[in-house]
């Protein structure tokens, strides 16, 4: 059965899911574990032990990853605890996304209900977090109040509008209770847009052709790298980067994704500029732009399914056009947005409110791993009262929040006391590396990622310090497979796993990551990355100048000029090419 039939026939994502879940097997069925990621569920295994297990006849070694939504990536104190006492359900660690949410690995079936139910009690939520719908709504999580007053409020209307309504949920998880609101705005005129059907006004018995994504940024500050989303929306102040909120520019069509079997016809891009819309109207225009998804996107072809392809087919034009019907507004055209800083938020920031002056830390955490010192650490701060919140970034670290001024001695103390590095106590290259979890729990990897990481890093400072280039904050994003969750195709340097042995690297994205990286060169030996990178690196130190990124310098380069100077290519796939241009060379003579 297709991906659509499934969908249609679950009524409402509902399936075969319950009596599965209260049945003896270990797994979940094909249909079944379809439907679990509507639910923030991804049925897994351990792929270290597979082969061997498959050769003495055992079963695989299912188990489960469990999602959170967390939307901005905004968790209160107690919100934290609840989601760190879950973790025991799972392998006792807490996982921070490039999406700002949080989600558990190696949970069991047999314990699945638990886990999410705490995650519901805790009010937040694993409905949505994957699937074929909007996902967790990402936006900048700095807490500085000009920022929370203009981004809070459509974080919450895009939740409200997208979240899916189906019953089904709550009543496989939750006990038939909404534990997390999924109420439609309460100002909006009911049918401001027209809905599909009762049950799921946005989705339909369908829902979308594949998922969808959605960040808010702040004007100069790309943290949450907007163009590689579906929809990016961005506020428009009276000041540029500051002042009165005016409005928004909503971009639309980024996506990272692509398959090394079809490199012709998959691809990433990046999102484009759409129009400029009132802040009254900026929630209708988005569902507009999801509903046209909805309607028109790919339903044949899960590879060609996202709104990117749509958009390239159609063009934006054909896009304003559809929302312009929808909504009966007339768009205006997008204004200039000002230049995007680079910002990871590291280290500390004071935060004036009303109340005083706080402050916030901004913590490195290495691909978003919360174990050992770490989940400790945070746990007595909160308890200590020394944090009151925490936000999860767009590169999988996090903000601690609420700390008092005469705190952070104390604060600092306690996270080096259980072998918590702050930024100013690594490389800018490390504090900002990223990675997804791949092997050996994710279905989709074909390499390594979260675990290598430290030691691609480890090798890459010796070389930057060789090259001249100790303090370059080398922005460096790594992932198992080409799917790019953690968005190495728009990175300064993309690491995209090919296979157990061989990855893909890219070079030449913008550090604010509105360009898309080229392929350097394809199926590289883990180990020999540093040394294909050592030349380029080199020539970046002798002739860069002033503050200009190895991005920004790779791409005014001759590419021709930056192979040229790269070690010989020995990958398998170059012999094999080497051979058959060969073959055919002594064919044709």
């Amino acid at each position: 059965m297709s991906a659509e039939q499934i969908k249609v026939e679950s009524k409402y994502l509902a399936g075969t899911i319950g009596t599965e879940l209260d049945g003896d097997e270990d797994n979940f069925e094909h249909d079944a574990e379809m439907l679990l990621k509507f639910h923030g569920i991804y049925q897994q295994d351990d792929r270290d032990v597979r082969r061997a297990r498959t050769q003495q006849k055992l079963p695989v070694d299912y188990s489960c990853m469990v999602r959170a939504s967390v939307p901005g990536g905004i968790i209160t104190s107690d919100q934290w605890l609840a989601l760190d006492r879950v973790a025991a359900l799972a392998d006792d660690k807490l996982r921070l996304t490039t999406r700002q949410g949080v989600q558990y690995h190696v949970v069991y079936k047999n314990e699945l209900k638990q886990l999410v139910a705490g995650i519901n009690a805790s009010l937040l939520t694993t409905l949505g977090a994957c699937g074929d719908v909007v996902r967790n709504v990402m936006a900048c999580p700095l807490p500085h109040p000009e920022r929370r007053a203009i981004l809070d409020p459509v974080v919450d209307e895009m939740v409200a509008r997208f979240r899916p309504q189906t019953e089904s949920y709550w009543e496989l998880w939750v006990d038939g209770e909404k534990a997390v609101s999924a109420e439609r705005p309460r100002d909006r005129a009911p049918d401001a847009l027209d809905p599909i059907n009762d049950i799921e006004p946005i989705y339909g018995d369908a829902y979308l052709p594949r998922k969808f994504k959605i960040a808010i940024g702040w004007p100069g500050d790309n943290c949450v790298d907007i163009y590689a989303n579906d929809v990016g929306i961005v506020p428009t102040l009276s000041e540029g980067t500051s002042g009165e909120l005016t409005g928004f520019v909503v971009l639309a069509g980024g996506g990272m994704g692509m398959s090394h079997n079809r490199p012709d016809d998959t691809y990433p891009l990046l999102a484009q500029p759409v129009a400029w819309v009132p802040p009254s109207d900026v929630g209708d225009v988005v569902e507009a732009i999801v509903t046209t998804q909805r309607d028109h996107g790919n339903r044949d072809d899960r590879n060609r399914a996202r709104l990117k392809y749509l958009l390239e087919a159609k063009g934006i034009d054909w896009l304003r056009s559809e929302i312009e019907s929808r909504t009966g507004l007339t768009l205006a055209d997008p204004v200039a947005l000002p230049d995007w800083e680079v910002e990871a938020h590291h280290g500390w920031h004071d935060i004036e409110a009303d109340q005083g002056t706080t402050k916030t830390l901004g913590l490195p955490v290495p691909s978003g791993k919360v174990a050992g010192g770490l989940r400790w650490a945070l746990r007595r701060l909160i308890a200590d009262g020394l944090v009151s919140e925490l936000r999860v970034t767009a590169r999988q670290d996090l903000l601690l929040v609420g700390i008092d001024e005469r705190r952070v001695e104390t604060v600092e103390n306690l996270l080096h006391a259980n072998g918590v590095p702050l930024a100013s106590d690594q490389s800018p290259t490390r504090n900002i590396a990223i990675s997804c979890v791949a092997l050996p729990t994710c279905a989709k990897a074909l390499g390594e990622a979260e675990r290598v990481l430290p030691d691609v890093v480890d090798q890459l400072e010796k070389v930057l310090a060789d090259t001249g280039n100790t303090d370059l904050p080398l922005r460096l994003n790594m992932t198992g497979c080409p799917n790019g969750c953690s968005r190495p195709y728009n990175a300064e340097l993309g690491i995209v796993g090919r296979s157990k042995k061989g990855y893909d690297v890219f070079v030449g994205g913008s550090p604010a990551g509105d360009r898309l990286a080229k392929c350097l060169r394809a199926d590289v030996p883990l180990t020999d990355i540093p040394e294909l990178l050592r030349p380029l690196l080199e020539r970046f130190s002798a002739t860069s100048e002033g503050d200009v990124s190895f991005g920004d310098w790779a791409v005014q380069q001759e590419w021709s000029e930056l192979e040229a100077m790269l070690p010989a290519d020995n990958s398998r796939r170059a012999q094999r090419a080497r051979k058959q241009a060969r073959e055919a060379e002594g064919a044709s003579a």
